[in-house]
């Protein structure tokens, strides 16, 4: 392997864990977008005087993140060619021109620029995630999956939280230009630091035998079960956030606790992702991690209609309650997309875990969607039980899944095999 003409203080470190480390850092990256978009990119609207009715169009930033698969083939057989480290870099160069342009465009005089701007943002970063995952796939299959998806879980969400409140913090003090060009700083430091870690996850290229298509994705065995795992396992998990939050406003709860418990639950969850999911997968492999943690989560899911039949709902409760949903949550969450980290082709990296993603994404919008007229309609207590029993009837198919996937991923060793293609 060449040798790098930069200094890294990693150097020392056990290869997976340069992987490991390199991986974090692009997956933080991409949630510093993300978390601008989802998080903070609304309420910067609002307080910039803009309608309610315009700011519905904030939801079109998710668009990248659900559409990704469209593209994800191309941008695999890219990072074949040209390495992923690489292309990474310059994905990130791209945010960063982007950052500093749309500096120039605040939202209350220029909101459909700002707009465009922010889903090119995310558009570039969705394209980084496939090559992301291409790397992830092609170096730390096997038991290393789960330390793979939990590093994932708590980058992203550290980045998340850098892009979302603390865009917010910035925001308030020195306003958007400076919120972007703060951005803009943050990902350049990023670029310096990946320098010297890129090499660590460019292609395997003695797995790599031939383009990646659909086709061979489609045909792949158990397909219908990874395909059926990635749409279903967080259904009611996304219905449960789309109506926790409405719910505490109409319970006149203060923003302020509402924001807390948003961090509190988002903590947890990454701290069971990132020690339970991670020891269940090392220790277990991934399918009977699923196994194991499918069950507590589901029921957990629970734990805010039992709250209110129990006439016990009080911050304290909820912040015990929801947080262990949470924890659980997250350690099913490393131990779900470990078995399909697993099950995905290594001929394919990038595209067969991109296009399972997209299938999480496109389930919890319907969720979001289906859960809000039932609880307007039928109220807030049934619309909790609904997605409990939803969250329990799902539990069996996912549970039969995981079993009928087991024996096509690569569970034993930290290196995967190439999966069978059907003709």
């Amino acid at each position: 392997m060449e040798k790098s003409r930069f200094f890294s203080p990693f150097s020392a470190l056990p290869l997976v864990w340069k992987q490991v480390i390199t991986l974090g850092l692009m997956y933080a990256g991409q949630g510093l977008p993300a978390g601008l978009a989802f998080n903070a990119y609304a309420t910067i609207l609002r307080e910039s005087g803009v309608s309610l009715h315009t700011i519905g169009w904030s939801g079109l930033t998710f668009l990248p993140w659900a559409l990704k698969f469209l593209w994800a083939g191309p941008t695999d057989n890219a990072g074949k060619r040209r390495g992923y480290g690489a292309l990474i870099l310059q994905m990130q160069i791209l945010a960063i021109l982007t950052c500093l342009v749309l500096a120039y465009f605040p939202p209350e005089h220029s909101f459909a620029l700002s707009l465009v701007g922010i889903i090119l943002l995310n558009t570039v970063f969705a394209t980084q995630d496939i090559l992301t995952n291409a790397a992830a796939v092609s170096h730390l299959q096997g038991r290393n999956a789960g330390l793979a998806n939990g590093i994932q879980v708590v980058a992203f969400l550290l980045g998340m939280l850098a892009g979302g409140g603390g865009s917010l913090l910035v925001y308030a003090r020195i306003g958007w230009a400076g919120t972007l060009c703060a951005m803009a700083a943050v990902l350049f430091l990023l670029c310096l630091i990946l320098l010297p870690l890129r090499k660590y996850v460019e292609p395997d290229t003695s797995r790599i035998t031939r383009p990646s298509r659909l086709k061979d994705f489609f045909g792949q065995k158990g397909f219908g079960w990874a395909l059926a795992s990635s749409l279903t396992f967080k259904f009611a998990g996304a219905a449960l956030l789309a109506l926790l939050q409405p719910f505490l406003i109409d319970l006149h709860v203060s923003v302020e606790t509402i924001g807390t418990l948003q961090i509190s639950n988002l903590l947890c969850g990454a701290l069971g992702g990132a020690v339970l999911g991670t020891l269940a997968v090392k220790k277990a492999g991934s399918s009977k991690a699923v196994t194991l943690l499918a069950i507590p989560s589901a029921l957990l899911l629970g734990a805010v209609w039992v709250l209110q039949i129990t006439h016990t709902l009080s911050a304290p409760t909820l912040y015990l309650a929801l947080g262990t949903e949470s924890f659980f949550d997250g350690a099913f969450y490393v131990a779900l997309w470990s078995l399909l980290m697993n099950w995905s082709s290594a001929e394919r990296p990038g595209l067969d875990y991109s296009f399972l993603q997209c299938g999480e994404s496109v389930a919890n919008v319907f969720a979001a969607s289906a859960i809000m007229p039932l609880a307007s309609s039928a109220g807030y207590s049934q619309a909790f039980l609904v997605v409990w029993l939803c969250g329990l009837v799902l539990l069996a198919p996912l549970l039969f899944a995981a079993r009928r996937l087991s024996p096509l991923c690569c569970d034993s060793t930290s290196t995967a095999q190439p999966l069978p293609i059907i003709p």
